[in-house]
């Protein structure tokens, strides 16, 4: 039963966080992600040209993840705290990281996408954690 919950807690974090991650990333700031990724992205006929496997599974580790970091914390005397802390930690590893070796490393890789993935990676992160730790106490893990 424990094994299910913590499926249940996966499923239901990998789909919050996704629709949160979408949400930043297409429509707060979609205009100017389009425009830098259009760069430095594989294109034809105007239109951008995804590897969706590779993109699942990026979500997919970075939310399983959060879910480890956040279940390692869900007993503690301050879960909350812990796993916002643990996730934010987790999301400048993950994501802030990753915008900053991007522009050390990809030409034409813009200076505002490097900014606003160093700032999302803790944002997200504590999302998750607080999302996290709340979906678990609801499923009584």
């Amino acid at each position: 039963m424990t094994a299910l919950k913590y499926l249940a807690l996966w499923l239901i974090a990998f789909v919050g966080i996704s629709v949160v991650d979408a949400f930043w990333h297409l429509v707060i700031w979609g205009k100017i992600y389009g425009e830098g990724i259009k760069k430095v992205a594989s294109v034809v006929d105007g239109k951008l040209v995804f590897n969706n496997i590779s993109g699942l599974l990026s979500q997919v580790l970075v939310i399983t993840a959060f879910v480890v970091l956040c279940a390692l914390n869900l007993k503690s005397d301050k879960p909350y705290f812990m796993g916002i802390i643990s996730c934010m930690m987790g999301g400048i590893l993950g994501i802030s990281v990753y915008g900053l070796v991007n522009h050390w490393l990809i030409k034409d890789w813009g200076l505002i996408i490097t900014i606003l993935e160093v700032i999302w990676g803790p944002l997200i992160g504590s999302f998750a954690g607080l999302f996290i730790v709340w979906s678990g106490k609801l499923l009584k893990i």
